[in-house]
């Protein structure tokens, strides 16, 4: 008689069947696909279809990653000759306010101006190298023609409150010292007190008021207004309420008109990939965001360039993470070390590749180093074609310096 296989084996085995069935599976999904027709990007050349844009934004798709930081200086060394003197950055109004002050000739180092940022993912010496560079770049130009830096962020309002209150008190001192003293409470380490964003709704509506009746027409004057704005902004976020992306874009729509009107037509916009993709895939969070909002303004005025990466660190408060993803499209990017490819370029089945879904990396701040064994986590699913006009792939990418 024949001996019959215990039950558990039998559960074993197809176990350990169902398990390779599911590791083969997704080794193919996961293969490398697609043509190598991306080149580097040290040699590109955008074409006009992007250099023609009234706002090209560059989103990086990891905080606290060297590479995709240096890709700041490098697109904004091959552009800002096609008129893309305003830089909008995913920051914080005020501190870049105060930065921007150092690269029209302020006082200090390149070093000290990086540590003014509002967000510590941005000090760090990939930071100091663009502001070098464009502070250099000032200093042979004059008025109108020298790069300017705007942030659209309202997250830290004690930099932001400070520049209003500055202005208001060389006009009406008395209006200033009183606003002072009430929005005192009001900073960066008591933003998300609820109790304190509440009592000072008065004030800032007051604020808003003052700036309003003292406005000469000045640049200085409209700066001092979007700054009680993004005050409102800050406010609101410390109740919980409102869109963050929705806010962003206010304030970039305000920054591009405002170029507009001073005869700045271009905008250069640096955030994260899932702020700023087209179709507002590369994010977890949902909803409108800067991208989906800049393209329903703006049409193909709006283009951006999506980054990815397979093996990418990333330095997030100080905690060093590596992540590697198998992005499926990266065998269009053989042969590359940072690979740049316009999608438009792209044609056969290489160009249907990129209309389906593809896994690339994602990674905000805080990251904890426990997240880079989770994939959901450090992961978004995005369909190239809707969300990019091109993409920069980095293979094997570092963390960023951050300064002491």
């Amino acid at each position: 008689m024949k001996k019959r296989k215990p039950l558990g084996l039998v559960f074993v085995a197809i176990i350990v069947s169902v398990a390779a069935v599911a590791a083969m599976v997704s080794w193919w999904q996961s293969r490398p696909q697609g043509s190598p027709v991306a080149g580097e990007f040290t040699e590109a050349v955008l074409s006009e279809r992007m250099t023609s844009a009234r706002v090209l934004a560059l989103g990086e798709a990891t905080h606290g990653t060297h590479e995709f930081q240096a890709l700041r200086l490098q697109l904004l060394q091959k552009v800002a000759d096609q008129g893309f003197t305003t830089v909008a950055w995913e920051e914080d109004f005020g501190s870049v306010a105060l930065v921007d002050a150092w690269l029209q000739g302020g006082p200090g180092t390149a070093v000290e101006a990086a540590r003014l940022f509002g967000y510590g993912l941005n000090r760090t010496r990939d930071t100091v190298d663009l502001l070098t560079w464009v502070r250099a770049q000032n200093d042979q130009h004059p008025a109108g023609e020298d790069i300017r830096f705007v942030g659209i962020d309202a997250a830290r309002p004690t930099a932001t409150k400070g520049l209003a209150l500055a202005w208001l008190a060389a006009r009406n001192p008395t209006a200033a010292a009183d606003l002072t003293a009430r929005l005192a409470r009001f900073t960066d380490e008591s933003l998300w007190d609820r109790a304190v964003a509440a009592d000072v709704e008065s004030a800032v509506a007051d604020l808003q008021a003052a700036l309003t009746a003292s406005d000469d027409g000045s640049e200085a004057a409209a700066e001092a207004r979007q700054a009680g704005r993004v005050l409102e902004q800050a406010r609101q976020r410390g109740l919980g309420v409102g869109n963050r992306d929705a806010m962003m874009f206010d304030n970039l729509a305000w920054v591009v008109e405002r170029g507009t009107a001073s005869g700045r037509e271009r905008t250069l916009l640096f955030g994260h990939n899932g702020h700023l993709d087209r179709a507002g895939q590369a994010t977890a969070v949902g909803g409108d965001t800067v991208g989906r909002l800049a393209a329903r303004q703006w049409g193909d005025d709006y283009r951006v360039i999506g980054t990815d990466g397979h093996r990418v660190g990333l330095n997030s408060q100080g905690t060093v993470s590596t992540l590697t993803v198998n992005g499926r499209i990266r065998g269009l990017f053989e042969g590359t070390t940072v690979g740049y490819l316009e999608l438009a370029s792209v044609t056969g089945a290489d160009a249907e590749l990129l209309r389906g879904a593809t896994t690339m990396v994602s990674a905000g701040e805080p990251f904890a180093s426990w997240q880079a064994g989770v994939p959901p986590l450090h992961t978004v699913s995005v369909t190239p074609a809707a969300a990019w006009d091109a993409l920069i792939y980095v293979w094997d990418a570092s963390p960023t310096e951050r300064l002491g």
